[in-house]
């Protein structure tokens, strides 16, 4: 059976693929993985010269300096397009909780000032029985009669016992706001290997490191193009 959390790192691997198939320059995904692979090996040969010093042209340098910069800043894609592809993802996969919580409180809600119930409508004659629906009292009416005549306003107490049980679900969908599911989602794309929304510094980063010039065309991400299908 699959689990939760399979479900999730399903959705970030999507989601991260997609992101770099609309990244500039272009690049395949199993390359940005090779680039990947290949940076990972430098850098645990940085850090092993960080203990042994068996490096003695990285001596006063940076690491970006030494092995150059990660895989991903030299991938573009603008943050809009990110945030909306993100968005997309967190929809699909139901992965904003703590929206679905308040929209099922605005439900409950609702449904305390126009309840509807089921129904079986028994047949009648030749017609055959059929599921209909019934209008029970609302909360309103139903605390008007559970509470006593007592020589005060009943209306001001309906009101004021109605409004506070309104409060409590406000309430409880406040206090119940972390989200680990959208944090963790969020977490590995916006500060994992997302591509960078620094055009300059893409661009930078090609001459200086890979001594090469690229061009980068922004028309591709204009709402002429559709990049979702």
């Amino acid at each position: 059976m699959i689990t939760r959390n399979e479900v999730l790192y399903k959705a970030c691997d999507e989601c991260i693929k997609e992101l770099y198939s609309l990244a500039q320059p272009v690049v395949t995904w199993e390359d940005f993985l090779k680039e990947n692979k290949e940076y990972f090996q430098k850098e645990d040969e940085w850090k092993t010269w960080k203990k042994e010093g068996s490096h003695p042209e990285w001596e006063g340098k940076s690491i970006t300096e030494c092995i150059g910069p990660k895989p991903f800043e030299f991938y573009y894609l603008p943050e809009n397009i990110l945030n909306e592809i993100c968005d997309n993802y967190i929809y699909a996969y139901k992965i904003d909780n703590q929206q679905e919580l308040l929209n099922t409180i605005d439900i409950l809600k609702n449904y305390c000032k126009e309840p509807i119930v089921d129904k079986w409508i028994e047949r009648n004659g030749n017609e055959p029985g059929y599921r209909g629906y019934d209008r029970p009292d609302n909360l309103e009416k139903e605390l008007t009669n559970l509470i006593p005549d007592s020589g005060f306003d009943k209306s001001v107490t309906v009101e004021s016992v109605q409004n506070k049980f309104f409060e409590f679900l406000d309430m409880a969908g406040k206090f119940y706001n972390w989200n680990r599911e959208l944090n963790l989602f969020k977490t590995s794309i916006y500060l994992g290997a997302s591509p960078s929304a620094n055009k300059q510094k893409v661009i930078d980063n090609w001459k200086i490191y890979r001594n090469q010039d690229i061009e980068i065309d922004e028309s591709k991400y204009t709402e002429d193009n559709d990049y979702d299908e």
